[in-house]
Formats: structure tokens, sequence, C-alpha cells
């Protein structure tokens, strides 16, 4: 793994809520000062491919927030930017789907937008 790389993942690992490619380049840059803007997009592209971090729907600007591969969605403070998971899932079920609907999902994704507790 290339220091650069690292820087970014470090980073991430920070982060406290959500990021867009260009703010995650510009803060890891403290750390690795010859990294390009270049890696950080490829970098973001793996990680998402990979399951760890994941775009969040519904943003005007396309940000990213770190995931772990079990199953949770998202609570997003309007307010400070801050994101924390949740494992409470108000969907049906795959099967309740596929019985109602005759449709068979494969996965979803689910933000909760609002304000959090530290800014109500």
């Amino acid at each position: 793994m290339t220091p650069q790389r690292r820087a970014l993942l470090d980073t991430i690992s920070d982060w406290p809520g959500s990021f867009t490619v260009v703010d995650l380049f510009e803060r890891a840059r403290r750390r690795s000062p010859r990294l390009g803007l270049a890696t950080t997009y490829r970098t973001v592209d793996l990680l998402r491919q990979s399951g760890s971090v994941r775009p969040l729907a519904g943003e005007e600007r396309a940000a990213y927030v770190r995931c772990g591969p079990e199953h949770h969605h998202h609570l997003v403070c309007l307010v400070c930017g801050a994101v924390e998971d949740t494992d409470e899932c108000p969907l049906p079920s795959p099967a309740e789907i596929k019985r109602r609907y005759g449709f068979s999902p494969e996965s979803h994704e689910l933000e909760i937008y609002g304000t959090c507790g530290r800014c109500a």
C-alpha cells in the first residue's frame, strides 16, 4: 500500500460524517502532500466497489460515508453533517416483498435525514 493510499484510509477512518472526494483529498493531503486528486478518486471508487464506503442517496453533492459489511442504514444530520449507523430497518423482509409483489430484491439503501441530538 502506498503512503498516499494509507493517508486516504486513515483520513476516512477519522472522518466523523459524510465527505466528498474533494474534501477527502484536501484533508488527506495534509498527511501526504504528494497525494493526487486522481489517486483519491480511484481509491474512493475501489472502496465503493468493496463496500467500505457508500454514496449517500439524495445528497446534492456526491457525498460518501464509510461503511461496514453488516446490514445497516444511516441517520444524517442536516445541521452538522454527522452520520450515524442504525440497524433499524423499516422495510419488509425480502420474502415478504417477493410474496406481495413478485419482486426479488437484491439489496437496498436507506438514509434518514434530520437533526441529530447534539444539534436539536
